[in-house]
């Protein structure tokens, strides 16, 4: 009788182990230091996989490399470990496309194809510029920010040359508020963006200029723009909620898929290592050969939010 006591007490434990609750400890989101970042992409260079196994649970993080690089790798996720719900980086609202072209609308096309609910795991844009705010940024920093992402979206996908009036009507289309501040007027824009970029807006090649602001190593005049500093300096409201998200994302599913910017994973990796312990790394020449959906799209796209 005790026997059959003691193995009863052995699989109510066993049972309770299985279905714990997953924590996320957000004080260990933290933003490194180029130096720090340099050292860890030395072992291991974006696009890569994280692989963690808990409790049954398993989460696979695609560190990703923005761009057409990383969709191999998405492919290989989907393909091997099939994966009950899909977490993307893009915010609330914004459309997504490029399916071809980008890891996040690739994820979101294979959600659609193998019938999974996507998760956007981006702060909104009233959180990031709370935050920004907070920590001392003023709105002219924070419009900047989205204006340079959308003069180089402009630029690779439209392979033209923008210039200040176009992005100032664009940002106020797609993200200005007028209770968070005064939008750019040319003439502002213009000098603001001589002052803290050293370069003249309208004939700046915004592909290379962006590309060096999203170096891993960056450059020394990188590191003195507000760009740099929003993105970089603090730890990112942006990267806490997808911590938060995977961890509530890993309490509802088995497997559960996550793509995120490499710089992302570093500000989170500690937090993720605390909850599910050490990742199997995945690197991209580790991955066999992967056939792409060419005809991607998002029809029957299922879009589930996790928290808010």
């Amino acid at each position: 009788m005790k026997k059959i006591l003691v193995v009863l007490l052995l699989c109510v434990m066993c049972a309770g182990a299985f279905a714990q609750t997953l924590t996320a400890d957000t004080r260990l989101v933290v933003s490194h230091s180029s130096k720090e970042l340099e050292k860890f992409y030395a072992q291991r260079k974006p696009p890569f996989l994280a692989v963690y196994q808990k409790n049954g649970k398993t989460l696979v993080l695609l560190a990703a490399s923005h761009g057409p690089q990383s969709l191999p790798a998405v492919q290989y996720v989907f393909n091997t470990y099939h994966p009950n719900i899909a977490l993307i980086e893009r915010e609330p609202g914004f459309p997504i496309s490029g399916c071809q072209e980008h890891e996040d609308a690739y994820t979101a096309a294979l959600s659609a194809k193998n019938n999974i609910p996507l998760v956007r795991t981006d702060a909104d844009l009233s959180k990031q510029w709370e935050y920004a705010k907070k920590n001392g940024f003023s709105y002219n920093d924070f419009q900047m920010v989205w204006i340079i992402r959308s003069a180089y979206g402009f630029a690779k996908y439209e392979g033209k040359q923008t210039n200040a009036a176009q992005e100032i009507k664009d940002y106020k289309r797609t993200v200005h508020n007028p209770a968070w501040g005064e939008l750019f007027t040319e003439e502002r824009l213009l000098a603001y963006f001589q002052q803290h970029y050293g370069k003249d807006f309208n004939t700046t090649d915004f592909i290379p200029f962006y590309l060096d602001l999203m170096e891993v190593s960056p450059k020394k005049w990188v590191k003195k723009t507000p760009f740099y500093k929003i993105m970089h300096d603090k730890p990112d409201v942006r990267s806490v909620f997808m911590l938060e998200n995977i961890a509530a994302a890993l309490n509802q599913e088995q497997v559960v898929f996550s793509e995120m910017g490499a710089g992302h994973f570093m500000d989170i990796h500690k937090a993720l290592k605390k909850m599910l312990g050490k990742p199997q790394y995945i690197a991209a020449d580790q991955i066999p050969p992967q056939t792409l959906w060419k005809e991607c799209n998002l029809k029957g796209l299922q879009e589930k939010v996790l928290i808010q």
